[in-house]
């Protein structure tokens, strides 16, 4: 049995020698005991379609690095631990993590970026400037990025 970060791996060295994803599934089947193969295609990216998007997906990165030092800045501004600034560091947090996975080029970034900002617009403070630019354009890029590096290979079906 291979460690998920194994499977992924070999994954990842397969999409970037140009196998399409439909061979590498059919190539690794043997050793996805937990159905995570799938998983794992459906969630990168071609290593071509991560060249074409790379500025997009920078800029992306950019906006969502800023609204996340400013949140971290606030959040750390209390200047003592308390209840409050261990809940205004959730955001931070979880954009962190969103940072990783868009610098990764995975589908789950995108995806919960675009939720997660679209969702962000109903707090106040994020309806003032220069948020009130920025999240939407998050949901754009992000939505952007999601559409063409994973809506276009509905064909590549894994099954």
């Amino acid at each position: 049995m291979l460690f998920k970060s194994d499977l992924e791996d070999r994954v990842e060295k397969l999409l970037k020698k140009g196998l399409k994803k439909k061979e590498i599934a059919a190539k690794l089947k043997d050793i996805d005991e937990d159905g995570e193969l799938e998983f794992y295609l459906k969630n990168m990216s071609y290593p071509s379609d991560r060249i074409r998007y790379q500025f997009v997906n920078l800029s992306l990165f950019i906006i969502l690095l800023f609204i996340t030092i400013k949140k971290l800045y606030f959040a750390l501004s209390f200047g003592q631990l308390s209840i409050i600034m261990l809940l205004a560091m959730v955001v931070p947090t979880v954009n962190i993590y969103l940072l990783r996975e868009i610098m990764r080029y995975r589908r789950t970034g995108y995806l919960f970026c675009m939720v997660l900002s679209a969702l962000s617009l109903i707090n106040a403070e994020n309806r003032a400037f220069p948020e009130i630019i920025l999240v939407p354009a998050m949901v754009f890029l992000s939505g952007f990025l999601y559409a063409k590096l994973f809506w276009v290979y509905k064909r590549d079906k894994l099954e």
